[in-house]
């Protein structure tokens, strides 16, 4: 573990994210494809391709930009009474999320966007403006082109997003997740796992509980663990794409729906 540890580590994320104020447009949906598995890959492939990866510092609205997509024919409401509702399922059958969430209120979405990807250091994001320090949060990426063919991609959330904290939580191509803290370029953990898919047009959904020091983690209804988070500050939540350096197409789109935030008391 420890060698992969430290070759995770000298790869740690290009730190400098571009964002923008989220658009006020009405919230979009993405289009929608059939889910299905293909094999574990080798976690050090994401190390070994980013091996020319460099930490710069982090920017404040530098740029981004996006294209809507067509608007949702399921009512706002019910659609995330009905994600939050799995949620809850999901956690309880854990056994491990010892977090309150009936008193859940939803404060952002359901929206969807679509960044487009530049070949530079800076992360696109696309901003929520809701700044919150415990929250549930849930988001549907399609995979945005073929591996074989273009490249790497991975796509993630960026959480407690203030002056001093920067969580990132990555899903990559190669069928790994990070977690990262980025403000103090700190690896906090990762792994491969079946339940993400990696075939373009093929979606992964992301539910993220985060309460105090404790960080929450499912993908496409699985649970994958929890970690230990120790900035406890209110910050931004954001959709992110091209969080490693190196793992960006120029002119290709990351698109996302059901964007959803619920606040915890």
């Amino acid at each position: 573990m420890k060698p992969l540890y430290a070759l995770l580590i000298c790869v740690i994320l290009t730190g400098c994210a571009s964002m923008a104020p989220a658009p006020t447009a009405t919230p979009t949906a993405a289009p929608t494809s059939t889910a299905t598995l293909t094999p574990t890959p080798d976690l050090t492939a994401t190390a070994k391709a980013n091996t020319g990866a460099t930490q710069t510092q982090f920017v404040e609205n530098a740029r981004a930009t996006g294209t809507q997509k067509a608007i949702p024919t399921v009512t706002a409401a019910a659609l995330a009474d009905s994600i939050l509702t799995k949620i809850m399922d999901a956690a309880a059958e854990s056994g491990d999320v010892d977090v309150d969430l009936s008193k859940a209120k939803r404060v952002f979405g359901p929206d969807a966007f679509s960044l487009i990807q530049k070949n530079d250091k800076y992360v696109e994001v696309y901003r929520s403006g809701v700044e919150l320090d415990n929250f549930i949060v849930s988001i549907t990426f399609v995979n945005p082109f073929d591996t074989a063919t273009t490249g790497n991609w991975d796509y993630g959330l960026i959480f407690r997003a203030a002056d001093k904290t920067q969580y990132r939580f990555v899903v990559l191509s190669n069928k790994t997740w990070t977690m990262i803290d980025q403000q103090k370029q700190r690896y906090v953990d990762s792994n491969a796992s079946d339940s993400i898919t990696s075939k373009m047009d093929e979606e992964n959904t992301i539910w993220l509980i985060v309460y105090g020091e404790k960080a929450y983690f499912f993908i496409n209804g699985v649970y994958l663990k929890s970690a230990n988070i120790s900035d406890v500050a209110k910050g931004d939540i954001m959709a992110a794409t091209g969080m490693y350096y190196g793992n960006t197409t120029a002119k290709k789109e990351t698109v996302f729906r059901d964007f959803i935030i619920w606040s915890l008391p």
